[in-house]
């Protein structure tokens, strides 16, 4: 299923690349949505590039699934998610790997400036690989997922402020 979202943040593009460039944003991050500590997997940045890829869990009880999917994964979902960055074009994917379940997703990234102020760009693409099944799990996973970006961003415009003032 794809689909996109529009965030808009209060702080400049670079200020918000610079963020997003920044291992120790992800792991505040998400200490900051719940959860379990997240666990570093990998992190590098070489001249014009940054990926970052962090294992964390999420409280799946707060994402309001349907509760035939509530069912199958649990009060628990474990992520493993990598950002990845081309930081002169300010474009990047998200690769999301939600584990023990047949789920991925991905999200291409685009960062741009809208008078002054940094504009995200998100386009979803979740394929569930469950016979007969999937578009109806792929349009349930949708909305919680969308719901959590939201909240995601939130935090990170708060935490943007840091960066704007260093």
């Amino acid at each position: 299923m794809k689909f996109e979202e529009t965030f808009d943040f209060d702080h400049s593009v670079e200020t918000v690349m610079n963020m997003f460039t920044d291992e120790t944003y992800f792991l505040a991050k998400y200490e900051r949505m719940g959860g379990r500590k997240p666990e570093l997997v990998n992190c590098d940045k070489k001249d014009d590039h940054f990926s970052i890829t962090v294992r964390h869990a999420l409280d799946a009880s707060k994402l309001s699934f349907p509760e035939i999917i509530q069912k199958r994964i649990g009060d628990r979902l474990m992520l493993r998610q990598t950002d990845a960055w081309d930081i002169p074009r300010q474009s990047g994917r998200i690769d999301i790997d939600i584990e023990k379940t047949p789920v991925d997703i991905k999200i291409d990234m685009r960062l741009t400036d809208d008078s002054g102020k940094a504009r995200l760009k998100l386009a979803f693409d979740i394929d569930a690989q469950v016979p007969l099944l999937g578009s109806k799990i792929e349009k349930a996973i949708a909305g919680p997922i969308t719901q959590r970006f939201k909240h995601d961003m939130k935090i990170s415009n708060k935490m943007a402020g840091d960066y704007a003032a260093s």
